[in-house]
């Protein structure tokens, strides 16, 4: 599936036997992944500038890791996490990209994520 790595571990997860907490940091997961679907340039696929590219395909590889790691290890509701990712982030592009995009990182983990309701912003 997905591979963390060593990073990703010593930020998130504590390898200290000593340690009484939690060993992940369940709310720094959920604001860095909300922050990077905000700030995600969806458009980077079709970028002329290798730059460009290469920055949203690191960019999308993290949420993919944070979403792995919320939904298999910290055991948070999948379809919740999606809904809240596609309300958090408005769609952008008259095509639906956005959303789809989002919608494509959670199909691993929800049966139809397509049904997903998207709460209404009224900010």
């Amino acid at each position: 599936m997905y591979m963390f790595n060593k990073e990703f571990y010593q930020k998130y997860f504590s390898n200290d036997p000593n340690n009484d907490t939690d060993v992940y940091n369940e709310n720094s997961m959920i604001n860095e992944l909300m922050n990077g679907v905000v700030k995600h340039v969806y458009s980077h696929m079709y970028s002329d500038d290798n730059r460009w590219y290469l920055a949203g395909v690191n960019s999308e590889n993290r949420i993919k890791q944070l979403i792995h790691a919320l939904v298999t290890i910290v055991r948070l509701d999948a379809e919740r996490l999606l809904e809240d990712c596609l309300y958090e982030r408005e769609e952008q592009y008259t095509n639906g990209l956005t959303h789809k995009t989002i919608r494509g990182w959670f199909e691993p983990y929800v049966e139809n994520v397509d049904n997903i309701f998207v709460k209404p912003n009224f900010q």
